[in-house]
């Protein structure tokens, strides 16, 4: 895929995870619940749309223009927090997909666990310093118990997401391409 191609549809996802994260954050007050809860329904469509973004791009570089044009959205709308764990969680999400490629059900699965696990573990840890969020900080009991509901989430959507990418390829909206780590046809 071309660079211009690359950059447009890494914008195009990324701001369309982000509307759907503002309006989920505008309708749902997670906060007032938990300091847990907005992360954990921000795992949920916000994370498909960009999952489906890496599986369209299909190329190196793709996660990391996804990771790059989404932090400098939450970086506008002054939200350092979620800047700096997109920035972090795109950086291993780039280098993961490198050796596992885009499309498969392995990768998308895997790299949407890390995506989703690392982002709502580390925005949440971070919110504290950053933000001030105004509920005390959790106890490690109630860290490890929403570790694992996010990541249970995250391989939801990276199954939903696999499901999503495959149809648009299946469809023909997204054309099967070849790429150079995989020297095959990324269908499945």
């Amino acid at each position: 895929m071309n660079t211009k191609r690359k950059v447009l549809y890494s914008a195009v996802f990324s701001v369309a995870s982000f509307a759907a994260a503002a309006a989920i954050a505008s309708t749902f007050n997670g906060y007032a619940i938990n300091a847990f809860a907005d992360p954990i329904a921000n795992l949920t469509l916000p994370l498909i749309i960009l999952s489906v973004g890496i599986q369209v791009i299909n190329d190196k570089y793709g996660p990391a223009l996804i990771a790059v044009i989404s932090a400098l959205l939450y970086t506008i709308f002054y939200l350092p927090f979620l800047t700096v764990s997109l920035l972090v969680v795109g950086a291993i999400v780039e280098l993961v997909t490198r050796k596992t490629g885009y499309r498969s059900i392995s990768s998308v699965t895997l790299y949407t666990t890390i995506a989703g696990t690392g982002e709502g573990i580390l925005s949440t840890y971070l919110a504290y310093f950053m933000v001030k969020v105004p509920v005390p900080m959790p106890p490690l009991f109630d860290w490890v118990v929403f570790s694992i509901i996010m990541v249970v989430e995250s391989i939801l959507m990276g199954i939903i997401s696999y499901k999503v990418g495959s149809y648009l390829v299946k469809t023909g909206i997204v054309k099967e391409e070849r790429t150079p780590q995989e020297g095959k046809v990324t269908h499945h």
